[in-house]
């Protein structure tokens, strides 16, 4: 009985070793194959030389550019020191009269003031982290490791088949230039654009680029979180034309103007008045960040710059919000006292 009983037992072992082998197998499978993708995902696919170069202009604390003139003409626009106080109270009324939580921040680099409204909060990206790779892409290019006029082709595992955009609508294989992608990316806020260049670059070069420039509460992707502050200073370092060049600088900016998506910020503004700007929304939270140019004016030095991220809130309630925010920032910045 006991021999029986023994082999018997050993029938059963044998029977459940293949199973065993095969249920660890697919455990094996998941776990490295999971690990595989991600960092497939974030390793620089076409250039795998890829390293953030060295800076080109000054920078101070935070990594924003000096060199601005603090200086201003009595005819050109800017926000003094004494209409600084009023204009803070005026965005808050608007924030009261809105639900939700808000972060503001307007800067005018040609008198030096700031006005804000926590502006070291973290808010869901969104897509405002379409900014950090815009940035990086051109940054890259000024330093001559990327060609804009490269091309790069959209592969299977690029596709994002939701919210904004029309890139996934195109065949898989689709070839076009990273320049054609970057503007994909911004005008139309393309998730396919965003994922195609998201690989091309490198999660962890784009990560680095924001270490960098001193963007360094800003979570890339995962948690894709940032602050009104390093939002403004990647608008900064966009329109800054020592972080790339006056010409590369002056496309980014273009790319963000006249975008699908004008009815935030942009849309009370004068006719006349340009800004470039990049919105962001994803359940309950809401974004927009843009350089203002008033009427009349087309250089850096005489723009403003204006964030204003909300959450908690529906889209509608932000939209109001923002555009009263944006309408009463320009008053300001071109005719003090009219408030």
């Amino acid at each position: 009985m006991r021999k029986a009983r023994q082999r018997t037992s050993r029938r059963r072992l044998l029977l459940l070793l293949p199973v065993g082998l095969l249920l660890a197998g697919f455990l094996f499978f998941l776990v490295f194959a999971n690990e595989d993708t991600v960092t497939r995902a974030q390793a620089p696919v076409v250039r795998p030389d890829l390293r953030p170069p060295a800076a080109t202009g000054s920078a101070g604390e935070g990594g924003r550019p000096e060199g601005r003139s603090s200086a201003r003409s009595d005819t050109q626009p800017g926000i003094s020191a004494a209409e600084k106080g009023p204009l803070r109270e005026r965005l808050r009324q608007i924030a009261g009269a809105y639900p939700g939580r808000y972060g503001v921040v307007v800067s005018d680099p040609s008198t030096g003031q700031t006005v804000s409204m926590d502006p070291d909060g973290r808010f869901l990206a969104a897509s405002l982290n379409k900014l950090p790779v815009l940035m990086t892409l051109y940054r890259a290019a000024a330093a001559g490791t990327v060609d804009l006029d490269d091309k790069i082709s959209m592969q299977a595992s690029d596709v994002q088949a939701y919210g904004t955009g029309s890139l996934y609508t195109y065949p898989v294989g689709h070839t076009i230039t990273l320049r054609e992608c970057a503007a994909f990316l911004i005008k139309e806020s393309d998730n396919t654009a965003w994922k195609m260049l998201d690989r091309y670059l490198g999660r962890n070069y784009i990560r680095s680029e924001l270490q960098r420039v001193g963007a360094r509460s800003t979570e890339y992707w995962i948690p894709n979180t940032t602050t009104p502050n390093e939002v403004l200073l990647m608008l900064e370092k966009i329109s800054d034309p020592s972080y790339t060049s006056p010409e590369l600088s002056a496309e980014m900016l273009n790319l963000m103007t006249n975008t699908d998506f004008e009815d935030r910020l942009p849309q009370p503004l004068p006719e006349g008045a340009r800004i470039s700007h990049k919105i962001g929304s994803y359940g309950a939270t809401f974004g927009d960040a843009g350089v203002v140019f008033p009427k009349g004016y087309r250089q850096p030095d005489d723009a403003y710059f204006i964030v204003v991220m909300v959450d908690e809130t529906g889209e509608g309630t932000a939209r109001a919000a923002m555009r009263k925010m944006s309408l009463t920032t320009y008053r300001t910045f071109v005719e003090p006292g009219r408030q």
